[in-house]
């Protein structure tokens, strides 16, 4: 089923998230098709081009639980499949917006990074890396690490929803943005957002709509390019 409505913004959005899915698996390995990055919760493949082979794609690291992003619709879905949709911002300025109480910083060490880890992997949430472990979603030296901003927002002082960015040059792709669900609807994931908008006014920005997050983004400009897959596929050998 193929469902790619703007090529050029879908590559865009696959070339942003191998190249981050690269820099955070060391060993990650590049196809002309997929990249396949191993990590600590599994595995993650991002498909590159249709011309993918399905079986090939779902055989790869048989002993890891294995995701697959698929904007190609290269495989075919099943009960556990999920369908969201990419976008895509145009460059433009976007002005920081602060609501009452929020407060928004990049994140510049490791404990701000373990605090930003834990809003992103229990608000979103990140089923794979729970319980959370302090550097399993987020390792440190992803502070270090060329184009990636990690965001935390605080709302009267209490870490209340956090994101993180990824500049490869062309693109910049927003990540695991999540609210804590005590912290909703206090403007704490928009104030973070606009932030990081504010930062880049250069770049086009991608990312992967939740349903929930699908409104905000669309009242920060952000438009649907395509609709990808999500196939989870458990581990073949133990």
């Amino acid at each position: 089923m193929r469902r790619v409505y703007d090529a050029a913004v879908i590559a865009m959005h696959l070339a942003n998230a191998a190249a981050m899915w690269a820099s955070r698996a060391p060993g990650a390995e590049r196809s002309g098709d997929y990249l396949l990055a191993e990590h600590p919760a599994g595995a993650r493949v991002v498909l590159l081009t249709a011309g993918a082979r399905p079986e090939h794609v779902l055989a790869l690291a048989p002993r890891r639980t294995l995701v697959v992003e698929d904007a190609y619709g290269v495989i075919d879905p099943h009960a556990g499949t999920l369908h969201m949709p990419v976008m895509i911002r145009q460059p433009g300025r976007m002005p920081a917006v602060p609501a009452q109480g929020v407060r928004v910083t990049a994140v510049t060490d490791p404990a701000q990074l373990a605090v930003a880890e834990r809003v992103m992997v229990d608000g979103f949430p990140l089923p794979a890396y729970q319980p959370w472990s302090a550097g399993q979603a987020l390792p440190p030296a992803l502070l270090t690490e060329p184009g990636w901003r990690v965001w935390l927002a605080s709302c009267d002082g209490e870490p209340a929803a956090a994101g993180c960015t990824y500049d490869d040059g062309t693109a910049v792709g927003v990540y695991w943005l999540a609210t804590l669900p005590r912290h909703r609807s206090r403007g704490a994931g928009r104030t973070l957002l606009t932030t990081a908008l504010a930062a880049r006014p250069d770049r086009h920005f991608t990312l992967v709509a939740t349903e929930a997050g699908q409104p905000l983004y669309e009242s920060l400009g952000f438009a649907t390019a395509g609709l990808a897959a999500w196939h989870t596929r458990p581990p073949l050998t133990s």
